[in-house]
Parts: C-alpha cells; structure tokens; sequence
C-alpha cells in the first residue's frame, strides 16, 4: 500500500511538473521572422590609368581571375586600353532574422543575410555570395554563443578609424571598387582588422562585457569559406583559432575604444615551409578611437605573419571624423605594405586618402558623398602595374 501511495504521489508530482513546464513554455513567444537590412546606389568617377593590366573579373571587365576581397592576391590580367572613368554601383543586403526569449532568460536567435548584388562578380568569373552570413546565436548572463557563417571574433571587436556613412571610411572601402581592381602582380591589404576567411563554418564565444570589457574567442574546424564538413589538413588550412578582446567605456565627457585581436592558422600538414602553405598564418590587429564633443579620433595596426605568403605584411590606417546632428565628416588614410612576390625583394603598396560625408534626411535615409584617391604600385614597378586614380561619388543609403 504504502509503494502504491508513494508511485501514485510520484506520477501526481511528475504530471504536475510536466504541467508546469508545458504552461511556462506556452507563455513563451515563438519565433517570427522579422526583416531587415540595407541599400546603398552610388554615382562617381575614377581617374584610373590606361594601359594597365588590371585583374579581370571585377568592374566589368571580361576574363578570368583568382583574387580575394580584402587580401588583394591576385593572378590573370586584361589589359585596360581606355577604361571607362564613370560607375553606378549597388550594394546591397536583407536580413531575415528571429529571436525568442525561454521561461530560464535564455535567448536564442539567428540572422540570415540574403545578397542582393549576386551577379556582380569577384574575380574567377564567379558571383558573389547569394547568402552572406547564416547563423544561429544563444545570449544569456554567461555571454553570447554563435554557431554557423559569421565572421571571426578579432573581426567583430575591432576598432578602426572612423568612418561616416559606414562603408566610405579606411576599413572595406568602396574606393577599392572604384579603383579599378589592382594591377594583377599586386597584393594589399585592405583592412585593419585581422580576419582570413571572412564567413567560415566556425564556433564563436564571447563573455558578458565587465566594466567596458569583453573577450571573444573563434574556432573555425575548415578553414574555405561556407563549407560544411571535414577540412582536408594537408590540402586546406584547418582547426584556425581567433581569439580577441574589445574595450568601450565613458570617463566623464569622453568615449574610449580599443580592440585587440589575433586570427591564428597553423601550416598544411605535408607542405614544406619554403612555401607559404608551409606556414602558418599569424594575423594581428590593436585599435583604438577617442571621442569627444562630436570629435573621433582612432588609429589601427595589422601585422599578416606568413612567410613567404604574398600578404606577408603590415597596414594601417588613422582617420578623424565629426558629428553635429544630422551631419558627420571624416577624413582617413590606409597604408598596405606586403611581400608581393617572395623572389623580389621589394615590396607591394596600396595607399588610400578618403574624405566623407553623411547627412541623415530621415530615418534610415542617408546621403552619403566621399572624395577619394588611391594608388596600387607593384614591386617590380613596371608602368603597367601602377595604377593611380582620383574620383567622388554620392549616393543615398536606405537602413531598414
């Protein structure tokens, strides 16, 4: 009697739970789909050289080429007789993300990043990304996990030069789209922010930020961009770590920034060290800005260990920008040093002086304008592998 007695209160007490928790979470809402994202149209010119021999694939330009976006590595060349000096330009992404809050305080969400410029091309004859990033988070008190297609850590905390407008600053510049892409034996690098292979299948940590800051921590198991499953150790980069570190606080009436962050790979297991793959790539970046009564100030180093690799090398950029209400400016400049061609010694460079400006007319609706100029110069400095160039655009960017 008494077994029966303690089974019946047992089921009594195992229902009830169960009743409990179905009832916490009913009251929890499920997830919707909420839409977002952005449109950037430009109008502008370049002065870009003829006669040289650009990498194809970009700008309109026929042929075939291997190049990647923000390291500038680049081979195969059509020759540029008389490049047209005028280009309208879109940018544009929508996201489709969601988030629901658990009865424990747990969130969990993810953001889809759908591109809507998936024609223009690369280089290699191949389209950009349909989809950008897709990923899944979970925040709480113990901090955010992100799984899926997102960049590295070091990538996110960073803190670079200032830039209104968001994209016409020293970091990912349009300039370097306007420019008709480098002459094709050049290598740069195009941003200050260590990073290797932009949105990767990687495991992403970062702890709650305390007192101004916070830690961030990435895994990237295959290293080649948007691919699931197993990474091959001896033909692709593997197991890459990218840890980083982001502090932002307030000390009276002015603002500080700082980042530091690493983007580590180790070498092709069965390649020999007299090639870059042989090496492995250590990828350093430290960043900071200064804000005051409308004023930024802010600076960033990178430093691209990977001997013999044709990035092999340093870059930084410092600009200053101002806010005034709807207004903002900002003036910024990127050097790019890197080793080109491990057979020369000298080196290739990228130099790049932009002043912007924004003027917000509505929400989510800004008038963006920059002048600009560049220069690509290769190693070697044969006349066809130096490309100067001068322009302005202006445009409108909707943030939705």
């Amino acid at each position: 009697m008494y077994k029966l007695l303690a089974t019946s209160a047992l089921v009594a007490a195992g229902l009830w739970g169960m009743t409990e928790a179905a009832s916490a979470q009913a009251k929890v809402a499920p997830i919707s789909v909420v839409v977002g994202g952005y449109m950037a149209q430009y109008f502008g010119f370049a002065s870009n050289k003829d006669g040289v021999d650009y990498v194809t694939g970009y700008n309109g330009l026929p042929g075939n080429a291997l190049i990647s976006s923000n390291t500038g590595a680049g081979t195969f060349a059509t020759r540029v007789s008389k490049g047209n000096k005028m280009m309208q330009a879109s940018d544009t992404e929508i996201w489709f993300g969601g988030r629901t809050t658990l009865a424990n305080g747990i969130t969990v969400g993810f953001d889809v990043q759908l591109e809507g410029n998936s024609n223009n091309y690369r280089g290699n004859n191949v389209p950009q990304d349909t989809i950008d990033e897709s990923y899944l988070f979970i925040d709480g008190a113990f901090g955010r996990v992100i799984m899926g297609s997102e960049n590295e850590a070091s990538y996110l905390m960073h803190v670079g030069a200032p830039a209104p407008g968001m994209t016409w600053g020293a970091n990912e510049s349009y300039l370097q789209g306007y420019m008709i892409r480098e002459p094709a034996a050049v290598s740069y690098l195009g941003t200050t922010s260590s990073f290797q292979n932009n949105d990767a299948q990687r495991l992403t940590y970062f702890t709650p930020r305390m007192s101004g800051l916070q830690f961030g921590i990435s895994y990237t198991p295959n290293s080649l961009e948007d691919v699931n499953g197993y990474g091959d150790k001896v033909n692709t980069r593997t197991n890459g770590w990218s840890p980083g570190i982001n502090f932002t606080n307030t000390f009276g009436a002015v603002k500080l920034e700082a980042s530091a962050g690493l983007t580590y790979y180790p070498k092709m297991q069965g390649a020999l060290n007299t090639t870059a793959n042989g090496n492995p790539i250590k990828d350093w970046s430290g960043g900071a800005a200064l804000t005051m009564s409308g004023v930024s100030v802010g600076g960033a180093y990178r430093k691209l260990d990977n001997r013999l690799g044709a990035t092999n090398g340093r870059a930084y950029a410092m600009g200053v920008g101002y806010q005034t209400g709807p207004l903002a400016f900002a003036a910024s400049y990127l050097d790019s040093s890197v080793d080109g061609s491990a057979a020369n010694p000298a080196k290739d460079t990228f130099k790049q002086t932009i002043l912007s400006a924004a003027y917000t007319m509505g929400p989510g609706v800004d008038l963006v304008g920059a002048i600009f100029q560049g220069e690509f110069k290769d190693e070697g400095g044969a006349v066809n592998n130096i490309n100067k160039a001068s322009g302005a655009a202006v445009g409108i960017r909707l943030n939705f």
